[in-house]
C-alpha cells in the first residue's frame, strides 16, 4: 500500500509526473548531496586540474565559475520549490559543461566524457522517462559527432597528466558511489515497504476471508429473510434460505431478475415510496411494506435496507421481518376497541339512566324517610300525650271530687241557713271543710299545671328545634317526667343522676328526643322480655367545653351481629311489635349533625346495653340541620 506523499515532496512530484512517488524523499536528499558534492569537489578539482595541465588562462577560470553557477543556481531553485527548473539547470548545465570540456580537449577521448553515464543515471532517477530519453538522444548525437570528427579536429591529442585522469576518475567514483549507495538504500527501503505492505495485504485478505465466512454464516443461517440486490439495476444477486422459504421462489429463479419482474410488489406506488426514501437517505429503517408471495398471498413486513460492497459490486442488503400476524392482531384489537367503545358508550348511557332513576328513587326514599322521621317524632309526642293525659287524670279527678264535695256541703249549709237551723259548731265545721277541700283541690290542680307546663316545654322544643341556653338537669327532668307515666304499670325503674348547674347553649328539643328514644329503646328492646329492670340516665362534665350523658339498662343486651347495624335506618329486631327501625337512626343523626357530638354503644348479650353521648356544651355554628 503506497505511503502518503510528504508535503515538501509535492513540487518534485508535480515536476516529475513519471517518477515513483515512493522514492521522492530519497531523490530530494540525493539531489542536494550531489549538488553539494558537485560544488565541493568539482570546483577545487577542476581548478587544480587546469593549473596542473598548463591550461590557458580563460579556461582556468571558466569551468570552475560554471560549476559554481550551476550548483548554487540549482540549490537556490530547490529552496524556492522550483524543482523542475533546478533539475533542468543542473542536468543540462552539467551536459553542456562536459560537452564543452570535451570539445576543448580531446573530443570523445577526453577523460571527462566518462561522467556522461553518471549524468544519465541521475536524469533517469530524478526526472521523467521522456526527459531521460531526450537527454540520452542529445548525448548520443553529440558523442557520435565527436567520434566522426575525431580525425579532423582532434588528430593531435593534447597531452594529459596522470593527475588530470585522477581528478576525473575520483569525481566519478565519489559521485557514483554516493549515488549508488543512496540507490541501494532506496531500493532496500522500497523492498521493506513492499514486504510490509504485502504482509498487511495478506493479513487484510485473511481478515476479509474471515469476515466473508462470518457474513456467509450470518446470511445463510439467518432465520430472518434477507436479500442482496444490485444497486445499479435492482436485480437479485443472492437470497438466503429463509427468504426462499417465505417467498416461495428459489435463488436460481430470482437471480438476475428485479422485484418488479417477479411481481413481488403489491402496487407500483408502494415501490415508488420505498425507492424515494432509499434515495433520500441511502438506507431505510423499520419501513412497513407489503409483498405478494408466490402463492398470491399478501403479507406485511418491516424492511431495513443498507448499501454495502459485495463481491466488488455496490449492492442493497435488505432484511425483512414478517409482521403479518401482529398487524392482524392490531387490526383485530382496533376493531375490538371500537366495539368496546360502543359497548362502553351504550352501558354509560344505561348507567346514566340507571343513576338518574336511582337518584330519583333516593330522593323519594329521602322524602319518605323524612316523613317517617317526622311521623316517629309525632308518634313519640302522641305517646307522650297519652302518658301525660293518663297522669293528669289523678290530680284533676281528685280536684273534681273535692270541688263536688265542697259544692254539696255548700248547698247543705245554704238550706240550713234558710231554715235558721245553722249552729255555731256547724258553721265552724263547714269553714274547716271548705279550707281543707280548697287546699286539696289547689294541690291537685298545681300538680296538673306542672305536668302541663313540662309537656308544653318538651313539645315546643321537640317540634321547633330552637337553639337556646338551658340547664341540662332541668331539661332532662322535664323529658323524663313525660316518660314516667309510660312506666307506671311496668316493673321498670327509671333512675336519673343529673347534677345541677351544667349549662348548655344548644338544642334542647333534639337532645330531649335523643334521651326519650334511648329510654324507649331500652324499654321496648332491652327490657321487653324480662321480669323487670332498671334504666339509668347519668350526666357529667368532661371538661369546660364538653359533657357526657350515659343511658344504661340491665336488659338482654345486643347480639354481636346486630351491634354494627343498630344505627342504620329501618333496622329493627321487633318489626311489627312496636319497632320502626328509626329510633336509633334519629338519635345518631341528631347527635352527630345538629348537636356536633358523637355516640358509641357497648353491649354484651345478657349484660344490657350502654349508650354514651359525648356532646359539646356549645353546639357548633352552622351545624348541619337534620331533615
Amino acid at each position: 500500500m503506497p505511503e502518503p506523499i510528504p508535503t515538501d515532496a509535492a513540487p518534485l512530484a508535480a515536476a516529475m509526473p513519471g517518477a515513483d512517488a515512493a522514492l521522492i524523499d530519497a531523490d530530494l536528499r540525493l539531489i542536494r548531496i550531489v549538488l553539494c558534492l558537485f560544488i565541493g569537489l568539482g570546483f577545487p578539482l577542476s581548478l587544480a586540474g587546469n593549473l596542473a595541465a598548463d591550461t590557458p588562462a580563460l579556461q582556468i577560470g571558466l569551468f570552475p565559475a560554471a560549476i559554481l553557477s550551476i550548483g548554487f543556481g540549482a540549490l537556490w531553485l530547490l529552496q524556492r520549490q522550483q524543482v523542475k527548473l533546478a533539475m533542468a539547470l543542473f542536468l543540462w548545465g552539467l551536459v553542456v559543461l562536459v560537452g564543452l570540456k570535451c570539445l576543448l580537449v580531446n573530443g570523445i577521448r577526453s577523460p571527462i566524457a566518462t561522467t556522461l553515464p553518471l549524468i544519465v543515471i541521475l536524469c533517469a532517477w530524478v526526472t521523467s522517462t521522456r526527459h531521460t530519453l531526450i537527454l540520452c538522444s542529445v548525448l548520443l548525437v553529440t558523442l557520435s559527432g565527436m567520434a566522426l570528427l575525431d580525425q579532423h579536429f582532434w588528430a593531435t591529442q593534447l597531452p594529459r597528466s596522470p593527475f588530470q585522469y585522477w581528478v576525473v576518475y575520483s569525481f566519478c567514483i565519489v559521485v557514483g558511489g554516493v549515488v549508488a549507495a543512496y540507490l541501494a538504500a532506496a531500493m532496500r527501503r522500497q523492498h521493506a515497504r513492499q514486504e510490509h505492505a504485502g504482509g498487511e495485504l495478506a493479513m487484510r485478505l485473511q481478515e476479509l476471508r474471515l469476515e466473508r465466512e462470518k457474513f456467509s454464516i450470518f446470511f445463510y443461517l439467518n432465520p430472518v429473510p434477507v436479500s442482496i440486490t444490485l444497486l445499479a439495476d435492482g436485480a437479485y444477486f443472492d437470497v438466503n434460505p429463509a427468504w426462499e422459504k417465505l417467498s416461495g421462489w428459489s435463488k436460481d429463479e430470482v437471480a438476475g431478475k428485479t422485484a418488479t419482474q417477479i411481481g413481488i410488489w403489491v402496487t407500483p406506488a408502494e415501490r415508488d415510496a420505498w425507492v424515494a426514501e432509499f434515495r433520500q437517505s441511502g438506507r431505510t429503517s423499520n419501513q412497513l411494506v407489503r409483498f405478494r408471495l408466490r402463492d398470491g398471498s399478501i403479507r406485511h413486513f418491516v424492511a431495513n435496507c443498507e448499501t454495502i460492497l459485495f463481491d466488488g459490486h455496490k449492492c442493497i442488503f435488505a432484511a425483512f421481518v414478517d409482521v403479518t400476524a401482529r398487524r392482524e392482531a392490531e387490526e383485530a384489537l382496533k376493531q375490538l376497541n371500537a366495539r368496546l367503545e360502543e359497548r362502553v358508550a351504550e352501558r354509560t348511557q344505561r348507567l346514566a339512566e340507571a343513576n338518574q332513576s336511582l337518584a330519583n328513587t333516593v330522593d323519594i326514599l329521602q322524602r319518605t324517610q323524612d316523613e317517617l322521621v317526622h311521623s316517629e317524632t309525632m308518634a313519640s309526642l302522641g305517646s307522650m300525650v297519652a302518658g301525660v293525659s293518663h297522669e293528669l287524670n289523678t290530680p284533676i279527678g281528685n280536684a273534681l271530687t273535692v270541688v263536688s264535695s265542697l259544692q254539696e256541703r255548700a248547698r247543705e249549709m245554704s238550706l240550713n241557713f234558710d231554715g235558721e237551723t245553722i249552729t255555731r259548731s256547724a258553721l265552724q265545721n263547714f269553714i274547716a271543710e271548705q279550707e281543707q277541700g280548697a287546699s286539696l283541690a289547689s294541690s291537685s290542680l298545681q300538680r296538673a299545671s306542672e305536668l302541663v307546663a313540662s309537656f308544653k316545654q318538651v313539645a315546643v322544643d321537640q317540634t321547633s328545634e330552637r337553639r337556646r341556653p338551658f340547664d341540662l338537669a332541668e331539661t332532662l327532668d322535664s323529658v323524663i317526667n313525660t316518660l314516667r307515666p309510660m312506666l307506671r304499670f311496668k316493673p321498670i325503674k327509671l333512675i336519673c343522676d343529673l347534677p345541677a348547674g351544667i349549662r348548655m347553649d344548644s338544642y334542647p328539643g333534639p337532645l330531649g328526643q335523643i334521651i326519650s328514644n334511648l329510654v324507649q329503646n331500652a324499654v321496648l328492646h332491652g327490657l321487653a322480655d324480662t321480669a323487670g329492670g332498671t334504666v339509668q340516665v347519668h350526666a357529667c362534665e368532661l371538661d369546660a367545653d364538653s359533657l357526657q350523658i350515659v343511658v344504661r339498662d340491665d336488659g338482654q343486651g345486643i347480639r354481636d351481629e346486630h351491634l354494627g347495624r343498630i344505627f342504620d335506618p329501618f333496622f329493627t329486631t321487633r318489626l311489627g311489635q312496636g319497632g320502626s327501625g328509626l329510633g336509633l337512626a334519629i338519635v345518631y343523626r341528631l347527635t352527630t349533625t345538629l348537636l356536633g357530638g358523637s355516640i358509641s354503644v357497648d353491649s354484651q348479650p345478657g349484660q344490657g346495653a350502654c349508650f354514651t353521648l359525648t356532646l359539646p356544651k356549645v353546639a357548633p355554628d352552622g351545624a348541619v340541620q337534620p331533615v
